[in-house]
């Protein structure tokens, strides 16, 4: 831990702490990767509010939003760019990671977590964020404004041949925490996302019976109704989860 480590740590504190009674670790906490398997992958421009948003905000675990599920907090931010990756990313963007720096108090009750941080055992991560916008790869749409008749991870007809669709999740309005998860979903972070107020059954299983095209059937009031109620879960997409694993900070 170096000095200006304490120091940005000391800012978030109450009391002031010591280099001996803190343990930090490092989070790479997402990317803009394309191959997201939730087909929602960050832009940098996500990437860049998140790195200020993260700063002071708490890690949990399981996503379960209780104080006692509060295990370290979130003091420092960085953006890792590498040119060199050989990952799919938009053809205006670099390579990036977003890595967030966090701190704990070393105490009894946690020895067993630090302990299992360290082994590798508590790995993936998951950052829990609402995003400025969905873009659809499809069709341009917005889906944090309105919705399309596209949806996540289908194959689709365009001009330009066969698509599949997928939702940029461009800018962030906040982040919420870092939560340890079990199941990684990107990849090389292990992201994850998922949307805790949709329900579980799918309402296109019902309305979609062939394959989908980029001209839907107009006027289908079933079709429209559950392309609706999709909408409002993107909406709330928001909750866009992206796990990440966690890098110790060695030798510091």
């Amino acid at each position: 831990m170096t000095d200006e480590d304490l120091r940005k740590i000391n800012k978030l504190a109450l009391k002031p702490q010591t280099k001996e009674s803190i343990f930090i670790f490092k989070i790479k906490a997402c990317d803009n990767g394309l191959d997201d398997r939730n087909f929602e992958p960050f832009s940098i421009n996500a990437l860049k509010d998140l790195k200020k948003l993260y700063v002071g905000k708490t890690v949990i675990k399981d996503h379960a939003r209780k104080a006692d599920n509060q295990i370290a907090r979130v003091f420092d931010s960085e953006l890792i760019e590498d040119p060199t990756s050989k990952v799919a990313v938009a053809s205006d963007e670099t390579y990036t990671t977003l890595e967030l720096k966090c701190y704990m108090i070393r105490t009894k009750s946690n020895e067993d977590l630090i302990a299992e941080i360290e082994a590798g055992i508590k790995r993936e991560v998951s950052t829990g964020c609402k995003a400025k916008h969905a873009f659809c790869s499809i069709c341009g749409t917005d889906n944090a404004k309105t919705y399309c008749p596209h949806f996540w991870g289908r194959e689709y007809n365009t001009k330009d041949g066969k698509k599949t669709c997928y939702f940029t999740l461009d800018g962030a309005k906040e982040a919420y925490e870092v939560s340890l998860v079990a199941v990684p979903a990107q990849p090389r972070a292990g992201t994850t996302k998922s949307y805790k107020e949709v329900e579980d059954e799918d309402p296109t299983e019902k309305t979609e019976e062939t394959t989908p095209t980029d001209n839907p059937p107009e006027n289908d009031p079933e079709k429209e109704k559950a392309l609706e109620a999709v909408a409002n879960a993107r909406l709330r997409v928001a909750d866009a989860f992206s796990n990440a694993q966690i890098k110790l900070i060695l030798g510091e």
